[in-house]
């Protein structure tokens, strides 16, 4: 009687584990807002790889972002000042660059955003 019920607990801890996926990674996610507080978000975005996607920014203004890229992807705020790449994390965009039409999601690093 001992013995079925050990091989049944090694087939069930043995099907626990294949059941995770170990390619099964989190998706990349952004979140665009229009103010430098964190408010009125204006684009979520979740992705599963970085080929050079673009997106338009409704009322191309971003003031503030939470940027959670996969790895070896980076985010880029195309302002009408120039390029402003995102850092991973949250954080404020620089008021020179905050008016946006596009930004794009591509190959790349992403800094850390700071404390």
């Amino acid at each position: 009687m001992l013995r079925p019920l050990c091989a049944a607990a090694t087939l069930l801890s043995a099907l626990a584990l294949m059941a995770t996926p170990a390619a099964a990674a989190s998706p990349g996610l952004l979140t665009l807002f229009s103010a430098p507080n964190f408010t009125g978000p204006t684009n979520n975005v979740s992705y599963t790889s970085c080929d050079n996607f673009v997106g338009r920014v409704p009322g191309q203004r971003v003031g503030s972002f939470d940027n959670r890229p996969l790895p070896g992807c980076r985010v880029v705020l195309h302002a009408l000042t120039g390029d402003f790449t995102l850092c991973a994390g949250r954080g404020v965009v620089p008021p020179a660059s905050r008016q946006v039409n596009l930004y794009s999601i591509r190959a790349g690093a992403s800094a850390p955003c700071p404390g």
